[in-house]
């Protein structure tokens, strides 16, 4: 197993056992979903530290991701902002500009697969990826969006483009379930 195989490993693994201890405490499983995009910038900046000199421009996408992935919470402006003051922020669109930014930098990493998959399987399922992904960017549904980064997770799998950060479609995927499952249980 690569190193970079191993931190997607511990990451999803942490999830797990977090919320299997959740489960011994409460009896009911919730992942810290709020956690997921912190999560997902560790991982792709431990991923560019590691491949700094090749992929740069991969590494750069999946890092921009992260950090605008990360500033579209609720939970980053907590840090920043007092109740009173927070509750005005989120009444305004910030948080919501960073979602759609981070949709669209995924949208493009989705892209860049396809045009690097030329033919085959791995390309059909990158292509097929697209509709879910955008349905479930546009109407914010886990489950399409899991379906389209399961999707994403079978083409690069097939046909490995743009290693290693090929792994972090498993990253989202394993965040994905994690979030759809605390809504559905």
């Amino acid at each position: 197993m690569t190193r970079e195989a191993r931190t997607i490993f511990l990451s999803i693994l942490t999830w797990v056992i977090f919320a299997t201890s959740i489960f011994l405490n409460q009896g009911s499983f919730i992942f810290p979903f709020p956690l997921n995009e912190f999560i997902l910038l560790a991982v792709t900046i431990q991923f560019f530290v590691w491949h700094s000199k090749s992929n740069v421009l991969a590494g750069i996408l999946a890092i921009s991701a992260g950090i605008v992935g990360v500033m579209g919470t609720q939970f980053f402006w907590t840090f920043f902002y007092a109740p009173v003051e927070m509750e005005k922020f989120m009444s305004g669109l910030t948080t919501d500009y960073f979602q759609i930014t981070y949709f669209f930098l995924v949208l493009i990493a989705i892209v860049a697969s396809i045009l690097k998959q030329k033919s085959g399987i791995a390309l059909l399922l990158s292509i097929i990826a697209l509709a879910p992904f955008l349905i479930g960017a546009w109407t914010n549904n886990s489950l399409f969006l899991l379906l389209a980064y399961g999707l994403m997770v079978a083409s690069t799998q097939v046909k490995k483009v743009y290693t290693p950060y090929h792994l972090l479609w498993i990253l989202l995927f394993a965040l994905e379930t994690s979030e759809w499952l605390t809504l559905v249980l």
